[in-house]
């Protein structure tokens, strides 16, 4: 009688700490949140053995933005949303879709055909994340388009001339390509400079300039068309991963995808709020880039695509192929480019 009255064996919690620098807004952190680890709970919860305790350590409590990537390696966290796009000494491979603009506004497919590149180039997009002491398990991006927001209204490529434009980094190239001088900026400070003319106009995207309200003091939006970039990655750290039953590791590495589609939804929605606010409470008004002009801008980055293969070439990469093959699966997959950055 007392052994029929025990409970059934409990299952084994295991505690998980997620690290990022981002708030759940950041739409990859929200779905993480709201989508990922409910799905690994979930599927963990079939058979009972066992159950993840997660400590969501995000908005910068462990690691300030663009520290996630340091902060897995040395054991801050066990996983984490890295900006790839930061890291370009550690994980160049991951620059390809900011050398290639005008390309595509399909985030889904910019993210498969970089998942399919790290399958078939392994050896070369595994180096930095071993280097790094992670597994890398899925890539996905936080922006479908970029455009131009300014206080005053631009029609024209050639408007862009001598002003101050502010961008992220990998973005600079850009404005610069474009006669204007370059501002290197961030959301934090973005609303405060266009507000007080630190820059006359900045690179942004619908959901940041909605959701900062960067389009009160910057109401004009010239819709560039340059697209949408790879710039996260799901990973976790390898010591840690090495250390769970097969049954967890199966779930963490099932739902990477999952994580990157519901990234893509909340991005398309995020888009549409961005801008339906900027229009509805900012009386913003979108101006589209003639095709001529986008193909001026294009032509003006110089080689900016071939001179990033030859770099990475030089170094031992494969990264002349894997731009080839990524301008194919763009060409393949429906995207209509502006350049074709691996033939020009």
């Amino acid at each position: 009688m007392a052994a029929t009255s025990l409970p059934a064996t409990a299952a084994e919690t295991i505690n998980l700490t997620f690290i990022t620098g981002f708030p759940p807004p950041v739409t990859a952190i929200g779905a993480f949140i709201d989508f990922y680890a409910p799905a690994v709970n979930e599927q963990l919860a079939k058979t009972g053995k066992y159950t993840i305790n997660w400590n969501m350590a995000h908005s910068g409590q462990i690691v300030k933005p663009r520290g996630e990537l340091e902060g897995v390696e040395l054991g801050l966290g066990d996983i984490s949303v890295v900006p790839t796009v930061f890291h370009a000494d550690k994980l160049p491979l991951y620059e390809l879709s900011f050398k290639t603009p005008f390309t595509t506004k399909n985030m889904d497919l910019i993210a498969r055909t970089f998942k399919s590149l790290e399958g078939k180039y392994s050896e070369a997009f595994e180096k930095g994340w071993k280097a790094t002491n992670q597994i890398e398990m899925f890539p996905t991006g936080a922006v479908d388009n970029y455009f131009v927001i300014s206080p005053k209204p631009l029609a024209n490529f050639a408007d862009l001339k001598g002003m101050k434009i502010g961008a992220a980094g990998p973005n600079l190239p850009w404005v610069t390509a474009a006669g204007a001088a370059g501002v290197s900026t961030n959301l934090a400070d973005a609303y405060n400079s266009l507000n007080t003319g630190i820059y006359e106009g900045g690179i942004f995207w619908a959901q940041a300039a909605g959701g900062f309200k960067l389009c009160e003091p910057a109401p004009f939006i010239f819709d560039t068309g340059f697209g949408a970039n790879q710039a996260q990655a799901l990973t976790i750290n390898t010591d840690v991963f090495d250390g769970l039953p097969d049954e967890v590791k199966k779930a963490i590495t099932d739902n990477a995808e999952g994580w990157h589609a519901a990234n893509v939804v909340k991005l398309d929605k995020g888009a549409s709020f961005g801008l339906n606010r900027c229009k509805t409470e900012f009386k913003s008004e979108v101006t589209t880039m003639s095709d001529a002009d986008r193909k001026k801008w294009a032509f003006a980055l110089g080689d900016l695509a071939k001179d990033w293969a030859a770099k990475n070439d030089a170094k031992g990469l494969p990264a002349t192929a894997i731009l080839v093959d990524y301008m194919d699966a763009m060409r393949a997959g429906g995207a209509t480019p502006i350049r074709n950055w691996d033939k020009e």
